[in-house]
């Protein structure tokens, strides 16, 4: 996958992946974990990296390039979002 999402891809697949309570039971609870956890650098890659993707006008492809990202550990609408809403949700969190 495109090394410039890497970080963005690790978020989804380990924090928000099957095994996601182990960090929380929601999008907020699970940010607080990730930003106690994660350095300094990786939480600016993050933001930097969520921004880039939110900034994907067309929705189709905003879709297409998370869904891959995800690797099939996660998907926003069980959570009530949708791609955009749900990084969102994760640049607030992000300090």
């Amino acid at each position: 996958m495109d090394k410039n999402y890497e970080t963005l891809r690790k978020l989804l697949v380990i924090f928000f992946g099957p095994d996601y309570q182990i960090f929380g039971e929601n999008i907020d609870e699970i940010m607080s974990s990730y930003v106690e956890m994660e350095n300094e650098l990786a939480i600016r890659n993050l933001k930097q990296q969520a921004s880039q993707a939110i900034a994907i006008q067309s929705d189709e492809e905003l879709n297409r390039t998370m869904t891959a990202l995800a690797e099939s550990q996660f998907s926003p609408a069980p959570w009530g979002e949708t791609w955009r809403s749900f990084l969102q949700k994760i640049l607030l969190h992000i300090p």
